[in-house]
């Protein structure tokens, strides 16, 4: 990634909330990783998951405190996301809004870039 890289930023919605994950999990100085991954009818999907250690070539950003890792292959993809967190009487969950989607399945599961 170029020096003009803006990498992901998590809004305070939402590193209150992966903040409250990672407490909750006993690992409050822990990384969330969050990457892509093939799935879905589109292409790509969203994946948030814990992460314990870092690989070498993992960029690490930081809102509100919290700390977010992105792997090489998936900051391509994710560079510029804002990730926010919705919680409504039916669901809720992370929200990404990436400048790169082009476009988004059906169900929302997927998406292409």
């Amino acid at each position: 990634m170029d020096a003009e890289s803006q990498g992901i930023v998590m809004t305070e919605r939402a590193a209150l909330q992966a903040r409250k994950m990672l407490e909750k999990r006993g690992t409050p100085e822990a990384w969330i990783r969050i990457a892509t991954t093939t799935r879905g009818c589109s292409g790509f999907a969203y994946k948030l998951e814990y992460a314990d250690q870092l690989d070498e070539e993992d960029r690490v950003f930081e809102s509100f405190g919290v700390k977010v890792v992105l792997d090489t292959k998936s900051a391509v993809i994710l560079d510029g996301t804002l990730v926010d967190f919705e919680s409504t009487p039916f669901k809720s969950g992370f929200k990404f809004t990436n400048p790169k989607e082009k476009e988004r399945c059906g169900c929302g599961e997927s998406f292409k870039v």
